[in-house]
């Protein structure tokens, strides 16, 4: 199955890489400033310090923390004697993993942040590439203060930029990675029941995943994937329903139908009478539609608990049968399979349609 790539918090790396801009920007005028007064100061630890400090989305607290360790954390490779542009790389890197540890908007994964600390350290040096490239062939030692501004602010955005790897969910299984995306636009009850089956799901797939390869366990395998997907699919439909009933307020609406009646019975003229009365009546048929919109919402998320409790009824069979002869047996496997199918069958209450292993939809 391939590989399927997804961008998590982006606003969060937006915001971090203007605030990393503009503390490169910063970092170099007080470049400028040292150089004025003839003190020597190494141009990709103030840049990569600089971004580090403004990309960090820390309290007060951790912020000053990071001032002071800071400096000394990027010291390491001029202690140990690194080579460029090995130490320009280890500074980035080391600066990117301790505002991936400390300073997101969220927990990234251990190896979310060791990608985002590599992508940094690797830009880093053609960061400063680009800042030489730009002082001889556009700067030409013309502007001074303002081409080190300019340079360090380059150089912060490739070190900004090389922590996008933070931001990047790779996942194996498409099923999986729909419902992690979901989970992430969600809110509320249905936020909470989408994320159930996500584990749900990633447990019923180590499950299924310890049988021996053959049909039956092929089989399995995509009756578990079109439970979750249905799960998905239901939890997608009651948040475009949950949008449309946040666009409208039915409060409002009824509260101008009331008006437009109350309008209607006052005024002693026929023909403006019966042109509010048309307006209620038409605003009457929108709060009707409203209303069955919020059954069919109410509908919906019954629905979805009902799709997810099964899937968990899956899970709980899947761990049942490991103990016996599944595991070694794939005719087994696809008995299993119909099973879990029929379960979807079973449980929507409707007089019996025979079970079928190609829907596993909870009927409302």
């Amino acid at each position: 199955m391939p590989l399927s790539v997804q961008l998590r918090e982006r606003e969060d790396f937006e915001v971090r890489t203007l605030r990393a801009l503009g503390g490169g920007a910063l970092a170099g005028l007080l470049a400028a400033v040292a150089a004025r007064v003839h003190l020597h100061v190494d141009l990709g630890f103030f840049a990569v310090a600089g971004a580090a400090l403004a990309g960090a989305r820390v309290d007060w607290k951790v912020r000053l923390g990071m001032l002071v360790g800071l400096p000394v954390l990027l010291n390491i490779p001029d202690v140990l004697n690194v080579p460029t542009p090995w130490a320009e790389a280890s500074m980035g890197a080391m600066a990117a993993g301790l505002v991936g540890a400390l300073g997101t908007t969220w927990r990234p994964k251990p190896l979310q942040v060791l990608a985002g600390a590599v992508g940094a350290g690797a830009m880093v040096p053609l960061g400063l590439y680009v800042k030489a490239v730009m002082d001889a062939r556009v700067f030409d030692g013309r502007l001074g203060a303002v081409g080190t501004v300019l340079g360090l602010g380059a150089v912060a955005l490739f070190w900004s930029v090389g922590t996008l790897a933070t931001h990047l969910s790779v996942h194996s299984n498409a099923v999986e990675a729909r419902g992690s995306a979901l989970e992430k636009q969600l809110s509320g009850e249905a936020r909470g029941l989408v994320s159930r089956a996500v584990t749900q799901y990633q447990q019923c797939q180590k499950e299924a995943a310890r049988l021996s390869a053959g049909p039956g366990k092929t089989e399995l395998m995509g009756v578990l994937e079109k439970m979750a997907s249905e799960v998905f699919t239901l939890a997608q439909t009651h948040a475009e329903l949950e949008a449309q009933l946040r666009a409208v307020p039915p409060g409002e609406l009824d509260a101008q139908v009331q008006e437009l009646r109350a309008k209607a019975a006052a005024t002693t003229d026929a023909v403006a009478r019966r042109q509010l009365e048309l307006a209620a009546s038409s605003l009457g048929e929108e709060l009707n539609h409203l209303d069955m919109l919020g059954r069919k919402r109410e509908r919906l998320l019954a629905q979805l608990h009902a799709q997810v409790a099964l899937l968990e009824r899956a899970r709980v069979s899947l761990v049942g049968v490991q103990g016996g002869d599944v595991a070694s047996k794939g005719a087994q496997a696809a008995q299993l399979a119909r099973k879990l199918a029929a379960l979807g069958q079973e449980d929507s209450g409707s007089p019996a349609p025979p079970p079928r292993p190609e829907s596993t939809k909870v009927v409302g």
